[in-house]
């Protein structure tokens, strides 16, 4: 169930506070970074692939901040979709075979 007052445009914290809350408007809830790239450094990082628990952990602690239209105009300035933070794990999987060398 969620909790707390509906998000607004504007509101900023982590995917897991701001996803848990009402969103009755569609707003976007956005990772800024991409969550991709939060993704892509974390497992450079590590040396090696991230677990499912890690990746759900990164997202959950992902700063994002709630934009009107699904956050469309972000992704034209950025030029690529993110993947879907409620898809990530499985959408992590595909992405990063993609980015290795």
């Amino acid at each position: 169930m969620a909790e707390g007052p509906a998000v607004k445009v504007g509101d900023v914290g982590t995917w897991a506070e701001l996803h848990a809350r009402p969103n009755p408007s569609g707003l976007g809830v956005i990772p800024i970074p991409a969550l991709s790239a939060i993704l892509a450094a974390k497992e450079r990082e590590k040396g090696s692939p991230l677990t499912e628990s890690e990746v759900l952990a990164i997202r959950d602690s992902a700063a994002v901040m709630v934009l009107p239209d699904k956050g469309e105009p972000l992704v034209e300035r950025r030029g690529y979709a993110d993947i879907d933070p409620q898809k990530c794990w499985q959408q992590w999987q595909a992405l990063r075979v993609q980015l290795k060398p």
